[in-house]
C-alpha cells in the first residue's frame, strides 16, 4: 500500500521499540489483535478508535502498537493521529507540515496528500501507512459535516486491511465522541495506577450515548510485583520453543 503514495518511507518510527526489548509484550499485542480481528463489528468495517478516559494512560502507545503487531501480520494498515491537540505522533514521525485528518474532514485534501508510509523500528516490523493530524487548528471541526467526514474516512479505509486511530481522552476534548461517531468499533485504554474508576464508568457512558461499539478494553502497564500475577501462567512454558 505504502507504494502508491509520493513520499518515499519515512524512517525512525519506534512502532515497534517496546515490543522487540520485551517477547512477553509482544505475545500480548499478538493476543489483542488477534482478538479485535474476531470482533463481530469488524466483520462490516475495519476503523478502531483507541482512546482512554483520560491523559497519561498510554493510548497512543498501543495504537502504535497494535499497528506494528498488524504490519507483522501481513496486514495493510493505516495508522491515524487523531489526537489533535497534543499530536505526539505526528511530532515524533516529522509530519506537521503536511495535510492530514483534518484536511480530511473537512473535504479539503486527498487521500494521496495525507496518507504517507513510515518504516517501522525494528525494519523487520515493516511498513506502516500513516496521516498527520493536519495544519489547521482543532477549532476547525465545528466546521465539519460529520455525515461527509464518515463517507471520506470509509473510502479511505478500504485501501487497508486496519485502520487504527489514536484520539484524545474522552474526558479531556470531545474530539474522541465526534471520532466515536464515524468510526466502526472503539477499543479503550485503562493504565493500571492512575486509572480512575469513576472516570472510566464516565467514558463508558459517553460511548455508549453514541452507538460504537466498544470491542475490548486494554489494561496497560499491568505489573505483576504491583498488582499481582498475570492470567497468562504458562506462556512461559513456550517461550523457549521462538525461532
Amino acid at each position: 500500500m505504502a507504494t502508491e503514495f509520493a513520499d518515499k518511507p519515512r524512517n525512525g518510527f519506534a512502532l515497534a521499540q517496546i515490543m522487540s526489548e520485551s517477547p512477553e509484550v509482544a505475545d500480548a499485542y499478538d493476543a489483542l489483535f488477534g482478538a479485535l480481528r474476531l470482533a463481530p463489528p469488524l466483520a462490516s468495517g475495519n476503523v478502531i478508535l483507541v482512546t482512554s478516559a483520560e491523559p497519561g494512560e498510554g493510548k497512543t502507545t498501543v495504537a502504535s502498537c497494535l499497528a506494528a503487531t498488524a504490519s507483522l501480520a501481513g496486514q495493510k494498515v493505516l495508522l491515524i493521529d487523531g489526537d489533535l491537540r497534543r499530536s505526539s505522533l505526528t511530532a515524533t514521525v516529522g509530519s506537521g507540515d503536511t495535510a492530514g485528518l483534518i484536511e480530511i474532514l473537512l473535504g479539503e485534501a486527498e487521500a494521496a496528500e495525507a496518507i504517507h508510509p513510515i518504516t517501522a523500528d525494528p525494519p523487520q516490523a515493516g511498513v506502516v501507512s500513516f496521516m498527520a493530524r493536519g495544519r489547521k487548528s482543532p477549532r476547525f471541526l465545528g466546521a465539519v459535516d460529520w455525515s461527509n467526514a464518515r463517507t471520506a474516512l470509509s473510502s479511505i479505509s478500504q485501501a487497508f486491511d486496519m485502520v487504527f486511530l489514536d484520539s484524545p481522552p474522552i474526558l479531556a476534548a470531545n474530539d474522541a465522541l465526534l471520532f466515536a461517531r464515524i468510526v466502526d468499533a472503539v477499543v479503550l485504554v485503562v493504565g493500571t495506577g492512575n486509572a480512575n474508576l469513576d472516570g472510566i464508568r464516565r467514558a463508558k457512558e459517553h460511548l455508549d450515548a453514541i452507538g460504537t461499539p466498544i470491542i475490548g478494553a486494554v489494561l496497560n502497564r499491568f505489573e505483576p510485583k504491583v498488582h499481582g500475577p498475570s492470567n497468562q501462567p504458562y506462556r512461559s512454558y513456550y517461550r523457549g520453543l521462538r525461532t
